[in-house]
């Protein structure tokens, strides 16, 4: 015997047409960028806001945590499960633990607002230099693709330049929960099993006996 379709959708069934449209939306939000930003998307972030317990229940059927940075005006979707996961190549890895590092050092060391920490291509590409000194820094055209990666996953802002030396880099705080140190130790653990690992790979291969 085949069962009648209900009417209603069994699935958050309270909802109206209006806010199935903006749960798809917040759902597509979330999934592809990682967060909302109330500052680019102010209706959908209140939205969230006012129906927070429907966000973190529909966040946990697909096997995510949202972290609500109410001081920030940001909503973060993390991966719970591996297979959620994005895995980075190692120059992307080394640029994004560069990028935590400096926005630490801004808002913890000297005191910076989570919304005030940018800086210029130039100025950060110095710095990866001098904290992966035995890594290869990403080609111009490679630092590029890297840094709208970032963007798209809203990690940071990039405002790009014809130089890109002159583009700058504005970090977003959603970058403490993604990559979430206890502190510069671990960081530092991290940053240096990376190093490692990148001597390995540019070390030319021997012939098989």
């Amino acid at each position: 015997m085949i069962s009648e379709t209900p009417d209603t959708p069994a699935l958050f069934p309270q909802l109206s047409g209006e806010d199935r449209e903006r749960l798809q939306e917040a759902s597509h939000a979330l999934l592809a960028h990682g967060s909302i930003l109330r500052d680019e998307h102010r209706h959908l972030y209140d939205w969230c806001q006012n129906r927070a317990a429907l966000i973190d229940e529909w966040a946990l059927l697909l096997g995510l945590k949202i972290v609500w940075l109410r001081e920030e005006r940001t909503i973060v979707a993390l991966p719970e499960t591996s297979g959620l996961l994005r895995k980075l190549r190692l120059d992307e890895t080394v640029t994004v633990l560069a990028l935590w590092y400096d926005f630490h050092g801004e808002v913890s060391d000297r005191g910076a607002g989570t919304g005030d920490v940018v800086f210029t291509v130039r100025d950060f590409n110095e710095r990866l230099a001098s904290k992966f000194n035995r890594l290869k820094i990403p080609s111009g055209s490679r630092m590029r693709e890297i840094l709208r990666l970032l963007d798209r996953k809203n990690l940071i802002r990039y405002s790009p330049a014809e130089d890109l030396a002159a583009a700058t880099i504005r970090v977003l705080p959603a970058i403490r929960y993604v990559i979430p140190f206890q502190g510069l130790e671990e960081w530092t653990r991290l940053a240096e099993r990376f190093a490692d690992e990148s001597v390995e790979e540019d070390k030319p291969e021997e012939d098989a006996p």
